[in-house]
C-alpha cells in the first residue's frame, strides 16, 4: 500500500493546493510574435427605436468589446469624438468613407445599431474597402443573447481573418468554497461552466463534496463531462452532463486513488494517475463510441520510487506528455503509446522541459505543435510553452501570481489557467499573440482547472 507520505506529495504535487504568496502585482504576458495586431474602431449599440433598455444594449456592447480586444486579432481603439460622430452617419458610404478612416490608420470599423428587437451590424475592411452587414433577432435576456453576440463576433473574425473565432465555447472549472451543510467536510467544491467571457457562469453539481478537474467528452451530444469525485472516499473518476447534471456514474472500477484525468480528441482513451499498482503511475483506458470502458485499465508507465502526474494527449492520440520526478526533478516527458497495449516493456520517456526544474500541468495544443504548462520561476509559477518544431521553450506570463493548469483553445491560440494564491484563486484568458491576459471569473469561491469545449 503506498504510505500516507507518498499520497501527500502527490496530492500537493499534482493538485497544487500549496500558497505561500501575497503580492498583488497585475498578471502580463509577454512573448514575441509575427502576428500584428490590427486596431479595430467599435462604435456603441446606436438605439433607432428599440424596445430594449440602453443599459441592456451596453451590456452587449461590452461583449463586443471582449471579443474583439481578446481574439488575438484585433484592439479595440478607445472612443474619439470625430470617430462617432462620423460612424453615426445613416448614409454608409459616408460612414464608412475609406479616407477617413485610413487618415485614422484605423484597418477594421464595426458598428451596430438595434432597431425594434433586431441588431444590425457592420463590419468594415478599411483597407480593401469591403463592407458587410449582419442581423440577429435578439430576444432581451442576456444569457441568450449575449452567446449571439459572441457568434457575431465570430463569423466577423473569421470573415476578416480566415480563422473563426472561439468565443461561443464554453469553459469547465471547479469552485471551492466553505462548506455550510456539512460539519465534517471544512471544504467543498462543485462544478461550474461558463462563457469563455466568464459570464452566464451557472453551477453544474450540487453534491457538498469535492469534486475538481472536469473535461468535456468529444463528440458527445449532451454535453457529457468527466471529473474527479471525493464524495466516496478516495478520489475516482466519475461521468456526468450538462444536459442531466444529477445522473453521476463512476467511469472506471479501480482499487485506489485516481486523479488527473485527460482524454483522447476522439474520445477512445482515457489516461488517468493511480496508486492502484503502489506507486502514482500513469495508467491508460480504452472506451467505445458510447464512452463504455473496453477492457480494463492499463498501467502505462511506472518508475521506481518516483510521482506520475498530469497526462495529455497528443491530439493524434498515440503520445502522451507527462509530469515525472523519475530523474529528481519535476519535468515534463513524452511517450509514445503503444499499438500493443500489453506489452510489458516499459515505454521511452523523452524529457521536454530543460531549462526549469519544477515543471507541471502540460496542455498539448489541438495542431500538436505546442505545450502549455506552468513552471516555477524564482518560486513563482508561470505559465510556459514548449515548442516542438523548434525545440523551444519560452516563458509567456510574468507578474507575482502563481500561474497553473493551462488548457488551450480549439484555435491553438487561447489558452485558459487559474491563479493560486491565497488573495487570488481566478481564471485567466490569453492568447499568444498579445501581451495582456484578461480575468474571466470573480465573485467567492477558489476558480481551478479550467477545460475549453472541444
Amino acid at each position: 500500500m503506498i504510505s500516507f507520505k507518498k499520497v501527500y506529495f502527490l496530492l500537493v504535487f499534482a493538485l497544487s493546493v500549496f500558497i505561500t504568496l501575497f503580492a498583488t502585482q497585475e498578471i502580463e504576458v509577454s512573448l514575441t510574435t509575427k502576428n500584428s495586431i490590427k486596431p479595430i474602431y467599435l462604435s456603441k449599440i446606436f438605439n433607432e427605436g428599440s424596445t430594449l433598455e440602453n443599459s441592456y444594449l451596453e451590456s452587449l456592447a461590452n461583449v463586443l468589446k471582449f471579443d474583439f480586444n481578446y481574439n488575438g486579432f484585433t484592439k479595440v481603439l478607445k472612443t474619439e469624438h470625430q470617430n462617432d460622430f462620423k460612424i453615426s452617419h445613416f448614409d454608409t458610404d459616408i460612414a464608412f468613407e475609406p479616407s477617413f478612416w485610413k487618415d485614422k490608420k484605423i484597418a477594421y470599423v464595426v458598428k451596430s445599431q438595434m432597431m425594434k428587437t433586431t441588431l444590425k451590424t457592420f463590419a468594415y475592411n478599411v483597407d480593401n474597402n469591403i463592407l458587410k452587414t449582419f442581423e440577429l433577432a435578439l430576444t432581451g435576456d442576456i444569457n441568450i443573447d449575449r452567446q449571439k453576440i459572441h457568434s457575431l463576433c465570430d463569423n466577423i473574425q473569421e470573415i476578416l481573418f480566415g480563422q473563426k473565432g472561439i468565443f461561443t465555447s464554453k469553459i469547465l472549472y471547479s469552485v471551492r468554497s466553505q462548506n455550510e451543510s456539512n460539519k465534517n467536510l471544512k471544504w467543498q467544491s462543485e462544478i461550474w461552466i461558463s462563457d469563455i467571457d466568464g459570464g452566464n457562469a451557472k453551477k453544474l453539481t450540487n453534491q457538498n463534496s469535492y469534486l475538481v478537474h472536469p473535461i468535456f467528452i468529444p463528440n458527445s451530444k449532451n454535453g457529457d463531462y468527466i471529473y474527479i469525485s471525493y464524495v466516496n472516499g478516495p478520489p475516482k473518476i466519475y461521468k456526468s452532463s450538462i444536459a442531466n447534471p444529477n445522473e453521476n456514474k463512476q467511469v472506471i472500477k479501480l482499487r485506489g486513488n485516481q486523479l488527473l484525468p485527460t482524454i483522447s480528441k476522439d474520445g477512445n482513451k482515457l489516461a488517468f494517475i493511480s496508486d492502484a499498482a503502489g506507486g502514482p503511475d500513469l495508467f491508460l483506458q480504452h472506451f467505445d463510441d458510447n464512452f463504455q470502458p473496453i477492457g480494463k485499465p492499463l498501467q502505462l508507465f511506472s518508475y521506481p520510487r518516483s510521482t506520475q502526474a498530469s497526462p495529455s494527449f497528443s491530439p493524434d492520440g498515440q503520445k502522451l506528455a507527462f509530469v515525472s520526478d523519475k530523474d529528481g526533478a519535476v519535468r515534463i516527458y513524452v511517450i509514445a503509446i503503444s499499438d500493443n497495449d500489453y506489452a510489458r516493456k516499459r515505454p521511452i520517456a523523452h524529457l521536454i522541459t530543460k531549462k526549469n526544474r519544477e515543471n507541471v500541468t502540460p496542455s498539448w495544443s489541438k495542431d500538436g505543435k505546442k505545450l502549455a504548462y506552468s513552471a516555477k520561476i524564482n518560486n513563482i509559477r508561470q505559465i510556459w510553452i514548449y515548442d516542438f518544431e523548434k525545440d523551444e521553450e519560452y516563458q509567456i506570463t510574468y507578474g507575482s501570481k502563481n500561474k497553473e493548469n493551462p488548457f488551450w483553445a480549439t484555435d491553438n491560440l487561447h489558452i485558459v489557467f487559474n491563479t493560486e494564491d491565497i488573495d487570488e484563486t481566478e481564471l485567466y484568458l490569453i492568447n499568444i499573440n498579445q501581451k495582456e491576459a484578461v480575468k474571466i471569473t470573480k465573485n467567492e469561491g477558489k476558480k481551478r482547472f479550467p477545460s475549453f469545449e472541444p
